[in-house]
């Protein structure tokens, strides 16, 4: 009964402090016991330390070289980018894939590798990916029904760059320029 006539006797201000602190103690109490219970029964010793707060591969980084060339050769994974160009008044990018892939996407940029991705193009147009041939197509055709801030330069360096997330974990992406003009 002291604790409950120390605690009586506080201000409202304190009384505040202490019951930040005790949930604040309770938060860590079962956090450091859940730790200790879950290392106890090994729980995650099985998992490869490369998929434990690894970075990002370079290749998902804009101005990155390109997977397959920076793939390593343990690697089952691969994406490639085989063609991107413009066809009328879209681009169209092809590509093919090793490894047990999930799901693999691309972007539209415009000023060379290096540059931005634009808003020019309509984002609920999936790649298409057919598992049974290993390879994906994705149409960036023009956004319908909404204001678009950019434009598509005719003389423009536009590029694509796909990435793409394996069912092991691994992510990785290729770029390409796109071939063409638009319109042409």
């Amino acid at each position: 009964m002291r604790v409950v006539d120390w605690y009586l006797d506080l201000r409202v201000g304190q009384k505040i402090v202490v019951g930040v602190a005790v949930v604040v103690g309770i938060f860590l109490v079962s956090y450091f016991a859940s730790l200790l219970i879950l290392s106890s029964l090994g729980v995650g010793e099985g998992a490869p330390p490369e998929q434990a707060g690894t970075p990002a591969p370079s290749s998902l980084r804009l101005g990155s070289t390109s997977a397959s060339s920076s793939a390593s050769p343990a690697s089952e994974g691969a994406v490639e980018i085989q063609r991107a160009r413009w066809k009328d008044d879209k681009v169209v990018v092809e590509g093919k894939w090793r490894g047990d892939l999930s799901s693999v996407h691309c972007d539209l940029l415009e000023g060379g590798k290096t540059g931005r991705a634009i808003d020019w193009w309509d984002r609920s147009v999936a790649a298409r990916m057919s598992f049974s041939g290993r390879t994906f197509s994705q149409e960036f055709v023009r956004a319908e029904g909404r204001k678009v801030k950019d434009r598509i330069d005719p003389e423009g360096d536009y590029w694509v760059a796909c990435s793409a997330q394996f069912s092991d974990g691994l992510a990785t992406g290729d770029e390409a320029p796109v071939e063409g003009t638009p319109g042409g």
